[in-house]
């Protein structure tokens, strides 16, 4: 009987492990929203995309930015993707911009995620990690995770784990209505 419990209590602790595609740590899965006058900035986000092109965030003001950030091996990540495709391809790119940033993964791998799900948008590089740890708020090895700036480059709302279409549209049509997040949307 006590060689069993060690076990049972380690498989107790699955669950809480594997709720996001982190392999560093586990991460707190839920969606944070932040009122406008809470809102801090965006650090600077900015590197070369998947595409070989320099895209910097901070050019991107003025419009909403969502930012995914995702790994091909990444489960969730494979999940969600159709909704950021969808929002990508659905939205005005004056009013939304959909940016992935693609962290610890091959290149080749990235594309292939890339052309099985037609993203359409941007996916900046970080392949060591070091542009997702400096978003506040965002545990250092959170997949996936997304972050949504505000016209101004703010942070409005943050997901940690993976969201869906619905969820998006709720969180982003507030940001675009200038004011806070919709408070039936923070989890």
């Amino acid at each position: 009987m006590s060689r069993r419990f060690p076990a049972l209590a380690g498989l107790a602790l699955i669950p809480v492990l594997l709720v996001a595609c982190g392999r560093d740590q586990p991460a707190v899965v839920g969606t944070e929203t932040v009122t406008a006058d809470a809102r801090e900035a965006a650090p600077d986000i900015a590197g070369t995309t998947l595409d070989g092109d320099t895209l910097d965030v901070a050019d991107l003001r003025g419009r909403v930015v969502v930012l995914n950030s995702w790994a091909s091996w990444c489960a969730p990540c494979r999940q969600e993707a159709p909704a950021f495709v969808a929002l990508s391809n659905g939205s005005n790119p004056q009013d939304v911009m959909v940016v992935g940033l693609n962290v610890t993964d091959e290149v080749t791998a990235a594309q292939g995620f890339v052309d099985e799900y037609g993203v359409p948008y941007p996916s900046i590089v970080d392949s060591d990690g070091a542009i997702l740890r400096t978003i506040p708020g965002v545990p250092p090895s959170s997949l996936p995770s997304t972050v949504i700036l505000d016209r101004d480059g703010r942070i409005a709302a943050r997901i940690v784990g993976g969201t869906d279409a619905i969820e998006l549209g709720t969180l982003i049509g507030a940001v675009l209505e200038g004011g806070s997040t919709a408070p039936e949307a923070a989890g």
